[in-house]
């Protein structure tokens, strides 16, 4: 396994976004974590965007995204893990006729202690997936 210097926080952040709009990669070399949004050209970004190219995946990999399936999947069992009947019921109400998921978040956003618990909820879980896409790829940040 390659070992490196790994931002283990942007790697996490990067797998709780699903923005459609918003790219990260993972720098092998430096450990950095960065990303480029589909919405927002500047002279960097497109620099960037021509490394990428050029690179061919060698150094910067491209953090997978959830599928809309993997995303309403976590929606569920994270509705399933509340015990807090007023926030479940609400949530479960929004689920029911929420095809993309937009709803739900929309509800999460809109409500401060719901956000915090839907993170609280997310990060361990990103935390694994992270950690389980870099042994994949043979990789064992210091």
């Amino acid at each position: 396994m390659t070992s490196f210097r790994l931002e283990m926080d942007a790697l996490v952040v990067a797998f709780t976004d699903g923005a459609p709009a918003r790219t990260y990669y993972l720098d092998k070399e430096s450990g950095r974590v960065f990303s480029l949004s589909d919405d927002h050209v500047d002279a960097e970004s497109e620099e960037i965007t021509v490394q990428l190219e050029v690179d061919g995946g060698r150094r910067y990999l491209q953090v997978p995204k959830p599928t809309l399936e993997e995303e309403l999947q976590e929606q569920d069992s994270f509705m399933e893990s509340l015990e807090d009947d007023e926030l479940k019921t609400k949530l479960a109400k929004v689920i029911e006729s929420d095809h993309d998921g937009s709803q739900f978040q929309e509800l999460i956003s809109r409500q401060r202690e719901a956000r915090e618990k839907w993170m609280s909820f997310c990060r361990p879980r990103a935390r694994e997936r992270a950690d389980q896409w870099l042994k994949t790829l043979g990789l064992s940040p210091s």
